[in-house]
């Protein structure tokens, strides 16, 4: 069933592309929203939040929310809270796997994983897609510590991150993510499916997924177009 939220979002938008509200205006109050739609004020608020997530509205506090932009932000976005995993992707995205293969770390690729050589792997080679947009925004390969390859058949057709399908499948709790990010050119052999031009800027993202005695059971390389990413992170502080 559809979300009222959602619904009162895709109202708004609508106001948007045909003009009734213009970039730069300010948004009508909670209360007048609520009127208009016949809804609670937290329906309101939820709406404003995927607003804000398409890049549509800005909101701060103690100031009126204000229109950005009429049309959706083509942007893939990453937003981590120090609260948990809260990873999303902006937009409704997808993954497409390109191809898996079973793999012994060299040297070479246990440097670049941050791993020891000879241990067994599967290697989930993926994109991620949006779908307003033609391109992928980022290619993954996903390396899986070969003891859970039974899970390898349903990461196709999977909707959430992989670690989690793993958590799901199997008696284990990732415990730890250590990330890090860099930036580095594209790839020759990735550009044309990245649709860019070799050499292009493009973000690499390495995750560690650990479990409770710091071992990594799923490691990840991801490039990342600058054109299509960007990185948000909010650092919440504990009593």
């Amino acid at each position: 069933m559809k979300k009222r939220y959602r619904d009162v979002a895709a109202r708004i938008m609508a106001d948007l592309k045909a003009g009734v509200l213009k970039t730069g205006d300010a948004m009508p109050s909670e209360t007048v929203l609520c009127e208009r739609f016949d809804t609670s004020r937290s329906t309101i608020r939820n709406a404003m939040a995927e607003l804000e997530k398409l890049g549509l509205i800005e909101r701060k506090q103690g100031a009126a929310t204000r229109i950005l932009s009429t049309e959706p932000t083509q942007t893939y976005v990453h937003s981590m809270s120090a609260a948990g995993d809260l990873m999303q992707f902006a937009g409704p995205s997808w993954r497409k796997v390109h191809k898996t293969a079973a793999i012994v770390a060299d040297e070479d690729l246990a440097q670049k994983l941050q791993d020891r050589p000879g241990r067994h792997w599967i290697r989930i080679s993926q994109t991620r897609h949006i779908d307003t947009l033609s391109a992928p925004v980022g290619w993954t390969d996903v390396y899986l510590s070969q003891e859970y390859a039974g899970i390898v058949e349903e990461i196709p057709t999977y909707s959430g991150l992989v670690y989690s399908l793993l958590e799901a499948r199997h008696d284990v709790v990732i415990h730890e993510i250590q990330q890090s990010i860099g930036a580095r050119p594209v790839p020759r052999e990735l550009a044309d499916i990245l649709q860019v031009e070799i050499g292009d800027h493009a973000l690499e993202l390495r995750r560690n997924y650990l479990d409770k005695d710091g071992v990594g059971l799923i490691i990840t390389l991801s490039i990342l177009p600058a054109q299509h990413y960007s990185y948000d992170i909010t650092l919440q502080r504990r009593a």
